[in-house]
Formats: C-alpha cells, structure tokens, sequence
C-alpha cells in the first residue's frame, strides 16, 4: 500500500511540476518591458552570443552564484543546474556528477577544469570540488553533447569548465551551520600597474549530523585549502600568470544501511566504523598569453599535480598520484572564420603502498584543429563549426610478475550549424564523437573477504580493456528575447564499448550498442525588476546495450542509477536594494538501484526531493568597511529522506544523504 501512495504521489508530483513550464513562460511573456541579458561566450570556443552558438550551453555566472546564496560548489550545483549531483557513496570532497544518462561513474564521461587544467583523475576517484570556493568562482560553463575536440579524452557527456576570479582588497568570512559546521575564509588582494596576486585561505569543518559510530566518530569533515594567483603584465602584448594551491582534506564517510534502518532512522550508524579517508592535495601551474598580432592569438601552459590519498583506516590503501600536462594553443581570427588549433600533453602515474600492486601510469597525447566560419554565397544567417582531434592514450603497469604496456590511438570530431531565423530564435544542430579511454581502476579486479561488511583484500591486475566512443546528435532551439531566454535540446547518442563493472566477479566489462537519448529544457525570465525565475527539466531515456557476457540478457533495460525525469524550479525576489531571497525545489524522478541490470529490484533509489531557502542582505553606506554581507540558509526545510542505493546479492545498500534539514548563517566583511 506504501508504495502505491508513493507511486501515485510521485506521478501527481511530475504532473504538477510540468504542467508549471508553460505557466511560468505565459507569465514572462506577460512582461513587455524587462530586459533579459544575452551572456557573451568567451570561454569555452569563441567570442560568440549564447543565440548564435552551435552547441547546447549551459552558463551560470558570479552574479547568478551570489543571487542563490548557496554557500558550496556542490550545493549550487545541485540546487541551480541541470547536473545530477550525489555525494560520491557519502563522500562530501568528491562528489558525482553527471549528465545525459551515463549511470554509476557518469563523472568519468565528463571533463572537468578549473581555469583550463583538468580536474579529472585517471583513476575512478571523482574530482575533489570540496575545495573549490564557490565566492571565487567568475563563472561556470556546461556544455553538453560536445567537447571532444577541445577536451578529448573523457567529454562523452560534456564539459563543467570553472573559471575562478581574481581579488581586490581584503575580505574576511566566517558561518557556523548544522553539526557544528565552522568554516573561515580570508582573501588578499594586491593590484598594480603590472601585476595582480590573489590569496585565499579556507578552513571548514564539520562535526557531521548522523549519530557516532562504534568508535565514538561522528561523519566529521575538514578541509584546510589555500590557494594564490599572480598575473603579470609583462608587456602590451604578452601575459604571465602562475599558480599554486595546497588541500589537506580530511573525513569519516557513513557506510551503508538497511531499507528498514535508512527508513527508521538514516542517521544511525547501522553498527559500524565510519571509513576514515585523508587526501593531501598539491597543484602548480604557469602560463604565458602572447598577442601575436591583431589576428593571432597564443597561449601555453604547464601544471604539476601532487595527491596522496590515504584510505588504510577505511580498510583500504595508501597510494600517491602525481600529474603533469602542458597544453599548447594558437588562436586565429580571420575575415569570417575563427581557426584554433592545439597540441595537448598529459602523464600521470599511481603507486600504491600494498593493495593496488606495482605502479600504473596513462600518459595522453594529443592534437586538434577546430574552427567556426560562414560561407560566402550563403546567408549570413548561417554559422557553421567543424573540428577534428587524434589522441593516443600509452598505459604501462609494473609489478613484481611483469611489465605490462598497451597503446591506443583515437579521433573525435564535431560539426555543427547555427541558422539565425531572427534576431531572437535560433536553431542549432551538431554531431559529435567522442571517446573515454577506461581509467587506471578499470584494469584490476577487487578480492573481498568474509561477508556483509566485507573486508577489503587487494586489486589484483586483470590486463587491459576497450575504449568507449560515442556518436551524439544534438538538435536545439535558443530564443532569447527582452522578455526571458529559453532554451530547448534534444539528443540521441549512440555508443559502443561503454564501460561498466559485473557486479557478479567485479571484473569490468565492455557493453556494445547502449542508446541514450533524451531532452532539455533550460528558461530564465523576470517577472519584473525585482523577480527573477527559472525552470530547468531534463528527461532521459538509457537503455542498456549487448554483449556476450554478464549483460547478455538484459538488452534493452534501463540503465541502473540513471533518474528519467529531473526538474529544478528556482524563483529569486530581491526584496530591497541590499537583499534577497532565493527558493529552490529539487526533484528527481526515483531509478533502479546501481547493479540492478536485470531492473526486477523492488528497492529502488527513491526519488530526491528537496526545497531549499537562501537570503543574503548586504549592509551598504558603512563607516569602517567597505560591504557587509550576511547570509543564511536552510536546506531540505521538508526533511525529505534522501539516498544512493546499491544491489547487492542478496540485500540493497542505502546511503543516506541530505535526509535532514540542515541550516547555516555567516557573515563577510570587505575591507
């Protein structure tokens, strides 16, 4: 009976929350005199309006940030964007991100930079996005469907690209929340004629919501990050910049639950040791700019990534990762035509201390051309793209048996069409193909011992495997008017070789002919000057493919953790000069439980569901600073239980996550 209610409340739910887009578009229209602003999109390919792009672009900027109040990366995201955001098994630092049904490790179908180095690892850990913070970002770019030529390896489902800003000045910031939540940040900056420095220093901690475990420990976190930036003008032209960041993160994660105990009570420790995960995190970066001429730009870069991550108190390993990538880039614009071309270095390497035996390393190396022209003869009303990038992936592992080597080499290309019908609509189209070469992770298979909890033995290695690649089509609309900006995108991608674990001998396999297709919706609009709205839906269809395997009878099932309908409904109304208030509702329609190929599971991922409040005021006209800013927030005000699930043999794994309301309030001081 349980679960026909919360069938029925689910349906009469997604009915009410569709049936609110065409409303909430009649009432922008209703406005004729608010001016919407069209963002210009200088990052991620070319100069070019959001209208005459060729791709599907999701842009959130710093002043879309502040308006939400979301005091997080994570939070934001989760709150105020299409990606479907998870803490990864619990695990706050890294959390799971994905787009356009990619299921368990949709993160690895996705490239992820910040200031233009990849996040990504080349082994399965998501990227530590715990430690970026949100006040410093300038914008966030999500590009969807494409990517491949630029990013190459991993952009499957896309690119997150994060720029973060430069400081001015001093600040000062500090909040206290739920669980003993304290977190302090200074920044520093010093401008000149000739340069600019940034500092930053974040400490956050946590005491953590759910109850202690068997060892008096609570889910606590600690993140102690500090990061700077030097730009130099060495001269008109030419440009220099450097960078460095250290990270020293620190958590007990909540294991698993029972469906009873996750309904019970999902702040229970179910009668087990938290896993204990510490992660010390180095990065090093420099670059130069130069202006060749009025018509050729370049741009080089180098960075070097220390991690070491110590798991041995979660029963697992100690292992250290060091990366180093340069990237090389000219830029060209000509009478109609923008040329970019590049040549791209990456190499990184594992050694572990016992478990993951011998060191393994994947070093990438890549070229590519990519361009966006119109053609004389045509209306110039057309804008087209075209790209094409070749990459070879070299893996080498080295243990006490033998030395193991592979290569592979790869193409993606992308071509898309801009036609401008007015000044307003555009429709757009492109076709992309894309590659992920399988992470480090992928080529060993996991030893357990004893039963539920299991003991966590060693990765033996298990020799190579395929690159997935991907063909996607996407086919959109952008009308942006002086009333709101809607954007509409669908997509059909055809794939061969996914990469996915047997759950049965945890043995990674590769799964032929997987289809996902799907569409997006993404509408902004002001009601008036002092209220904004906006509406963003997704619906997506993964079905599973062929091979001869474990997967051979489950050919056209859903794909496990993969959510088909998603909608975020989000209204800011700023209620004086200096303040505002922002609503979000979350909701995502409930999957099978990851593992659950076979989709006959009665314990689904039940559906996420959260409505969140954030105010920011900022306190003007000050004697002895220069702005006041305090801000508070509270999350899940409807204590909806949230949680990942997993299939096991016999039993499904919950993990709990933002199943209680939770609160913070902070102030920030600039000097």
């Amino acid at each position: 009976m349980r679960g026909s209610m919360n069938n029925l409340g689910k349906k009469m739910i997604t009915k009410k929350l569709l049936l609110l887009l065409p409303l909430l578009v009649n009432s922008a229209i209703a406005e004729e005199n608010i001016e919407t602003e069209e963002i210009i999109v200088r990052n991620y390919q070319y100069d070019s309006k959001e209208s005459t792009s060729p791709y599907s672009i999701e842009i959130h900027t710093a002043k879309d940030i502040k308006a939400s109040g979301s005091t997080s990366v994570q939070s934001y995201l989760s709150q105020n964007s299409s990606l479907n955001i998870t803490p990864n098994y619990g695990d706050r630092a890294k959390a799971s991100f994905g787009m356009r049904g990619y299921g368990e490790d949709a993160h690895q179908n996705i490239v992820m930079t910040l200031d233009g180095q990849r996040m990504n690892n080349i082994d399965l850990s998501a990227p530590l996005i715990g430690q970026i913070d949100i006040n410093s970002i300038e914008r966030i770019e999500i590009v969807k469907g494409t990517g491949s030529v630029r990013y190459g390896d991993g952009a499957m489902a896309g690119v997150i690209n994060i720029y973060t800003k430069g400081y001015n000045g001093f600040s000062l910031e500090s909040s206290i929340g739920s669980g003993g939540l304290i977190k302090k940040i200074a920044k520093a900056g010093f401008s000149h004629e000739k340069f600019q420095l940034s500092l930053s220093a974040i400490d956050d901690k946590s005491e953590g919501i759910a109850a202690k475990d068997t060892n008096g420990n609570k889910d606590k976190f600690r993140n102690k990050t500090q990061t700077a930036k030097l730009n130099i003008d060495a001269s008109d032209d030419t440009k220099l910049n450097f960078g460095v960041s250290s990270s020293r993160i620190g958590q007990h994660v909540v294991g698993q639950m029972t469906h009873a105990e996750f309904h019970d009570d999902p702040r229970q420790n179910s009668g087990n040791a938290y896993n204990n995960y510490d992660i010390d995190n180095d990065r090093y970066s420099a670059g130069i700019d130069h202006k060749y001429n009025e018509k050729l730009d370049l741009n080089a870069n180098v960075y070097y990534e220390d991690k070491l991550y110590n798991a041995l108190n979660a029963g697992g390993d100690k292992y250290t990762k060091g990366y180093f990538g340069s990237n090389l880039t000219g830029d060209y614009k000509g009478e109609g035509y923008n040329l970019t071309g590049g040549l791209q270095y990456f190499d990184g390497e594992r050694k572990s201390v016992d478990k993951y035996p011998g060191k393994t390393s994947k070093q990438n190396i890549s070229a590519f051309i990519d361009s966006v022209f119109q053609v004389k003869g045509l209306s110039d009303k057309f804008l087209f793209s075209a790209g094409f990038r070749r990459e070879q992936v070299n893996y080498r592992h080295v243990d006490i048996a033998a030395i193991s080597k592979t290569r592979e080499t790869l193409a993606a290309y992308d071509l898309g069409v801009n036609y401008a019908v007015n000044e307003k609509l555009s429709i757009f189209s492109n076709i992309n193909h894309g590659y992920l070469s399988p992470d480090i992770d992928r080529f060993f298979k996991s030893v357990w011992a004893g039963s539920s909890p299991w003991n966590f033995l060693r990765r033996d290695f298990q020799g190579f495997m395929e690159s997935a690649k991907v063909k996607t089509l996407n086919i959109g609309l952008n009308n942006i008017t002086n009333k709101n900006k809607l954007k509409v995108v669908a997509f059909y991608s055809d794939l061969k070789n996914e990469i996915v674990l047997d759950p049965s001998t945890f043995i990674n396999q590769n799964l032929d002919n997987s289809k996902k297709y799907g569409l997006e919706v993404q509408n902004e609009f002001k009601f008036n000057e002092k209220t904004s709205a906006k509406v963003l839906y997704n619906f997506i269809k993964a079905k599973v493919g062929k091979d001869g395997n474990f997967l051979s009878n489950y050919k056209g099932n859903d794909m496990p953790g993969v959510s088909q309908h998603a909608i975020v409904l989000n209204l800011n109304h700023k209620f004086s000069e200096q303040g505002a208030i922002n609503i979000t509702h979350s909701w995502k329609d409930e999957s099978y439980a990851i593992n659950d190929w076979a989709n006959v599971g009665i314990l689904k991922t039940p559906f996420y569901n959260s409505t969140d409040l954030n105010v920011n005021y900022d306190i003007k006209n000050q004697d002895y600073f220069n702005n006041v800013s305090v801000f508070g927030g509270i999350q899940n005000i409807f204590e909806h239980k949230n949680a990942q699930t997993v299939k096991g043999s016999s039993t499904t794994a919950y993990y709990a996550y933002n199943y209680k309301r939770t609160w913070v309030t902070g102030v920030k001081i600039d000097f």
